[in-house]
């Protein structure tokens, strides 16, 4: 029996490293401008081991139009999975594609939501972004949108639990 937990132990450590390496492969090529090899990488990650942060890489090309055409639209439904994963610099993406309707409605009230997630991760950009957002709301938007944030940060926000295996920091934006 002990046998059986170490190689089902070994397995998911081996398959595990594969994925940290096939995404650090994946940021390499990003960083070097090597967008065609850094969007292939990054999505089958994104999509066959749903990884949050090949996730939000994803989402930065179609922003950009790196290795891709740009659209927005994509954008949006790259950084929505990415934001639901906990990735705070995707929240501050989604918020301002809401806030300058690229891809999805112009909303302030979600653009105010996601900053504020965002910023529930002490996230600089998005606690920047939180205020330029709630100036645009009535008192009313406010009072709603306040109710969704809160359900949001527990879904969203920062967890106590902490994956080793992921990235902490992307200062790409």
């Amino acid at each position: 029996m002990k046998k059986i937990y170490f190689l089902i132990f070994i397995l998911i450590s081996t398959l595990t490293a594969n994925v940290r390496a096939d995404f650090n492969d994946g940021v390499v090529a990003y960083l070097m401008a090597d967008y065609e090899k850094a969007f292939t990488t990054m999505q089958s990650l994104a999509e066959t081991s749903d990884h949050g942060y090949a996730q939000y890489y994803m989402g930065m090309m179609y922003l950009k139009g790196q290795g891709v055409d740009q659209n927005y639209e994509a954008a949006s439904n790259w950084f929505r999975k990415a934001s639901e994963k906990n990735i705070p610099q995707a929240q501050y993406k989604l918020g301002d594609l809401y806030f300058k309707g690229r891809g999805v409605p112009k909303d302030y009230e979600y653009a105010y939501i996601w900053f504020s997630v965002g910023a529930s991760h002490e996230h600089k950009l998005s606690e920047k972004a939180v205020k330029k957002a709630k100036n645009k709301l009535s008192d009313e938007e406010l009072k709603e949108a306040d109710k969704v944030i809160l359900t949001y940060i527990k879904k969203y926000g920062p967890s106590e639990d902490i994956d080793p295996t992921k990235p902490i920091k992307i200062d790409n934006e």
